[in-house]
């Protein structure tokens, strides 16, 4: 990364899963440090969700192993089996949404704004959820610090907090974020989130890419629920 990026950004950078950051002051990508150019993982590979019903015998060996025992590992359980088909269902409705806005480029203005807006909401939902099942796998001890994935998981647990549930945000970082939720009807997966200095509008703007987020996190939830 170029010596002269903000501290605070630099921070935010390992914190977070952003993957490009425009310095707007110099007008230049600074982030990432090879040629500051990223290809959205819509762009290059939408990819395909992982098939529900190839883990149902995964999940009936799981509720097996409990027998007639009713206890709080039991529930958090079932907590991880909603949350993750809740995870996997907002990125269904985000990217169905996302496509049909794409084609609704020359159509209907109100069609097209209906589909933004439900794509924005299916965004919340991935985080959210995703979040959640982060929560239930350490609790349950099946993520633990030094296994895959654990590091990855943090950073998109940070993203949650800092960009989409932005209340989380630290109270002593300088400068205030300011997500553009509403923009992602155009044909790449990467969110832009402004981060204004105090008497400087968009400094900086940073992407993360909820396209590569999301099926890196379904790779490692997935990979655990398989062990079962």
């Amino acid at each position: 990364m170029e010596k002269f990026v903000d501290p605070e950004i630099t921070k935010l950078i390992e914190l977070t899963t952003i993957v490009k950051v425009t310095d707007n002051q110099s007008c230049k990508d600074i982030y990432p440090e090879n040629d500051g150019y990223y290809v959205s993982r819509f762009q290059k590979d939408q990819g395909r969700q992982v098939d529900l019903s190839s883990l149902v015998n995964n999940w009936e060996r799981k509720w097996q192993s409990f027998g007639d025992k009713w206890n709080k590992e039991r529930q958090n359980y079932r907590f991880l089996f909603n949350s993750f088909k809740l995870f996997w269902l907002s990125f269904e409705q985000l990217n169905f949404n996302k496509v049909a806005c794409s084609n609704q480029t020359f159509g209907d203005r109100l069609k097209m704004r209906r589909f933004n807006d439900l794509t924005g909401v299916a965004l919340y939902g991935i985080y959210h959820h995703g979040k959640k099942c982060i929560d239930l796998l350490k609790d349950l001890k099946l993520l633990e610090q030094g296994s895959s994935g654990y590091q990855f998981c943090n950073r998109y647990a940070e993203t949650r907090n800092k960009f989409i549930e932005h209340n989380y945000n630290p109270s002593n970082f300088k400068y205030q974020i300011d997500p553009q939720s509403w923009s992602l009807v155009s044909t790449d997966s990467l969110l832009e989130i402004h981060i204004h200095e105090e008497n400087k509008e968009r400094k900086f703007d940073v992407h993360v890419d909820y396209y590569e987020d999301y099926y890196q996190l379904e790779i490692i939830i997935v990979d655990i629920i398989r062990e079962f």
